[in-house]
């Protein structure tokens, strides 16, 4: 049905690599020597809506509970994110971007998005938007 002479999953899984890496030099060329992708990630979530529930922010981020409790843990000892006891249960907490994470996250994402727009040069903005809704809809399809 779709010819190709790499399959799907080759494509993607190489796209994905070669951009998490061309990202995250790009942060550390910039003094965001501690950001990582993941990290991005969740920063990127937080800062649409801070003080969630690890629940809430793992179904935002694609990432199980574990691989992002771990997350959670790097960042706190990088000044990136607190955990807050939840005022609802007691036995749960929220996470929230720190007032360092605050200041940066600007930054970070003109970062990100140059790094999107030169690895794009070539496609036009309908393209792009295009790509992203496409890979969305296969996203969608998967869950």
């Amino acid at each position: 049905m779709f010819p190709t002479s790499k399959s799907f999953v080759y494509t993607l899984t190489r796209v994905t690599s070669k951009y998490r890496t061309e990202l995250a030099q790009r942060f550390s060329s910039q003094g965001f020597v501690d950001i990582t992708p993941d990290y991005w990630i969740v920063l990127e979530s937080l800062a649409e809506e801070d003080n969630v529930s690890i629940g809430q922010l793992a179904k935002r981020t694609s990432k199980d509970n574990a691989a992002l409790s771990r997350i959670i843990d790097g960042m706190e000892r990088n000044d990136l994110a607190v955990r807050v006891a939840s005022p609802s249960d007691k036995r749960s907490y929220h996470i929230s971007m720190t007032k360092y994470a605050r200041s940066i996250i600007g930054k970070l994402q003109e970062i990100e998005k140059q790094t999107l727009n030169e690895c794009a040069e070539g496609l036009n903005p309908i393209e792009v938007k295009e790509l992203i809704r496409m890979l969305d809809h296969i996203y969608d399809r998967l869950a």
